[in-house]
């Protein structure tokens, strides 16, 4: 009879090491094996880096801006370019205004579309020179975006 009550208890008393002591706390259950991955954590934005090379750019009338360091270039077809020395972004939140010995450039972030190849951009570009206001988009000069 003893040797039968060992038999029972033992394995009970194996039962209970294995299991969850009192003072764990319990973890969340398993999602089913057919439940979707959860989704990925979004990564932040990244910040506007106004310091890089920029390319602006507008049609009807088709101008365009190169934002370079060393200089600010406008071009129009047919006519003279214009050139300025780059003073520098005075940068508020995601915009960035150029003036500088006749052109003043300022660019915000926003998804832009030219109207004319439906690229997207990642900034709209207002720009004004000689007495014109011209709008447009614009990107950085690496961007190798094709057409969409």
């Amino acid at each position: 009879m003893r040797h039968a009550a060992l038999a029972l208890i033992l394995p009970l008393a194996l039962l209970a090491a294995c299991g969850p002591s009192s003072d764990s706390t319990p973890s969340a259950p398993e999602p089913p094996a057919d439940a979707p991955a959860p989704a990925p954590a979004a990564a932040p934005a990244p910040a506007t880096d106004f310091s890089r090379p920029i390319n602006a750019l507008g049609t009807e009338p088709f101008w365009a801006l190169k934002i370079r360091p060393e200089g600010l270039n406008f071009s129009e077809p047919q006519k003279p370019d214009l050139n300025a020395k780059n003073p520098g972004p005075e940068v508020a939140g995601e915009q960035g205004v150029w003036s500088g010995q006749g052109i003043e450039a300022a660019l915000t972030a926003g998804v832009c579309q030219d109207g004319m190849s439906d690229r997207s951009y990642p900034f709209k570009a207002v720009v004004k020179v000689g007495g014109k206001t011209l709008s447009g988009c614009a990107t950085y000069a690496d961007d190798k975006q094709p057409p969409a």
